[in-house]
């Protein structure tokens, strides 16, 4: 093959490379989305995460069937990002998301404020911020 004819063919191949991503659909040309979801039970305390899910239904689902009991609840949905759950010092707790770990985690503290430890308490009683209990993100959170 002589010299112009490869350069006509590897422009060709160039152009069509240029046609198929310009005429992509929007669809193909985005990021996925995945799903999350943050579980809780009031009984025992317990929270469990699902991430990466196709929907938001598959996460919800599979947050409250690893918690292994009745009265879990999902407290917590996202995509492409990270959902927290924190506890105060007097046991209540606080959840939140946010588009990456750290601003799931601050924004879920607060949420529920501080708290001071239930009477009596042979350590402080001023109130402090609540501790991080679970965080989990997506693959494609920020």
């Amino acid at each position: 093959m002589s010299v112009p004819h490869k350069a006509a063919l590897g422009l060709a191949a160039v152009s069509a490379a240029t046609c198929a991503v310009v005429g992509a659909p929007a669809g193909e040309a985005r990021a996925a989305t995945y799903y999350g979801a943050l579980a809780f039970s009031s009984s025992t305390g317990a929270v469990t995460s699902a991430v990466d899910y196709a929907s938001a239904a598959a996460a919800d689902t599979a947050a409250r069937a690893q918690c292994g009991v009745a009265d879990c609840r999902t407290v917590v949905q996202f995509w492409n990002a990270c959902g927290s759950v924190v506890r105060g010092a007097d046991g209540r707790h606080g959840w939140a998301w946010g588009a990456t770990r750290a601003e799931a985690e601050r924004r879920a503290i607060e949420v529920l404020g501080p708290s001071a430890p239930p009477f009596p308490d042979l350590g402080s009683a001023i109130p402090r911020a609540a501790s991080v209990r679970l965080t989990a993100c997506t693959s494609t959170a920020g």
